[in-house]
This record gives C-alpha cells, structure tokens and sequence, in this order.
C-alpha cells in the first residue's frame, strides 16, 4: 500500500511538471504551391504510364499535392538571453498538440484540359472530376478537409467532351488572393 501510494504521488508530481515545463510550439503553414501528376492503376498501385502509348479515358488519374511551408512562430526556444551566471533551467517536455495557424487556405480549385488537336482550346471539366473512388466533388472535398489540405486524387466521372489528346491545367484560388497551378505533358487517350 505504501509503495502504491508513492507511485501515485511520483505520478502526480510528474503530471504537474510535464504540464509547467511545456513549451507549445506555434506552427504558421502558408500555401506556396501545387504540384501534380498523371497516373493509371495497375489494380493495386497508381503508377506513372509511358506518355507516348495511350490510356483509357476512365483510367486517368491525377496527383495533386499542395506545397506548404511551415515556420514555427513560438519564440521561447529561440530568443533565450545568455546571462552572466550560469542558470539552471527546468527541462523543456514537448506539448502533445502544437498549435497550427493556417496563413492561407484554397477557396477553389479548377481543373481544364487544353484540346492539343485544336490550338489548345479550353476546357473547364471541373464538374468532370471526382476525389478517386468516391462521387465526391473538388468543392465538396474542400469544404470538408480545408484547411490542412495536402494532396489528393482525382478522376474523371464524365468522360463525354474529353478530347483525344490533351494536356491538362489545374489552378487553386487561395483566400488571399494567391493563385497556384500545376500542368501536365500530353496525354493520349484511346
């Protein structure tokens, strides 16, 4: 019973140092870019295919990644001033959640194929496209995961007024006014 009761105690004792010594980092994330690829399923995996050989329409996919930077804002740790006498400090215990302030977030985003047969006419097909292996919308996705969005798949649910051989543009309108973008080669379709 003794030792039970000092275990308690030594658990306590540590739960009110753990929670004095944490130093809560500040992480500011800002959108700075998309990147993107095109992919097929091979039935398991998305791989990368020869872009000289074409593919079926239904089994184009794209990769979209959104670039962000993140910087921690929390200045304790870095602006600690040296003094005279050497000083102890108490140990530093990591927070279990960081807090995370999104600078930016994606209000929209566009996808268009450019028709390479036709002096690369534009076509909107952002009502086209789908998250891959859901019926889920771009707009609805966004609306459910912003911020804090970092990739994502994409398909076409609406392959009608897809042209042979295309070339494709993804661009996302940020709250601030920042438009990031993306492109890929040319792809042939069967």
């Amino acid at each position: 019973m003794k030792k039970r009761s000092s275990n308690v105690f030594l658990l306590i004792f540590l739960m009110q140092l753990m929670v004095a010594c944490c130093d809560e980092e500040t992480y500011e994330v800002t959108i700075t870019g998309m990147e993107s690829r095109a992919l097929i399923s091979d039935g398991l995996n998305f791989i990368e295919f020869d872009t000289e050989n074409p593919i079926d329409k239904e089994e184009w996919i794209i990769e979209v990644w959104i670039t962000e930077v993140e910087e921690i804002t929390s200045p304790e740790p870095f602006k600690k001033k040296k003094t005279a006498a050497p000083v102890l400090e108490a140990a530093v215990v990591p927070c279990e959640d960081q807090v995370v302030l999104f600078k930016n977030r994606i209000e929209r985003i566009k996808v268009e194929v450019l028709d390479s047969n036709t002096n690369h006419e534009r076509i909107d097909i952002t009502n086209q496209v789908v998250i891959q292996g859901t019926r889920q919308s771009i707009a609805e996705y966004l609306s459910d995961n912003n911020p804090g969005i970092r990739g994502f798949l994409i398909e076409l649910s609406d392959t009608r007024n897809i042209p042979d051989r295309i070339e494709y543009f993804i661009e996302a309108t940020l709250d601030d006014g920042l438009r990031i973008s993306s492109t890929g080669g040319i792809i042939n379709f069967n």
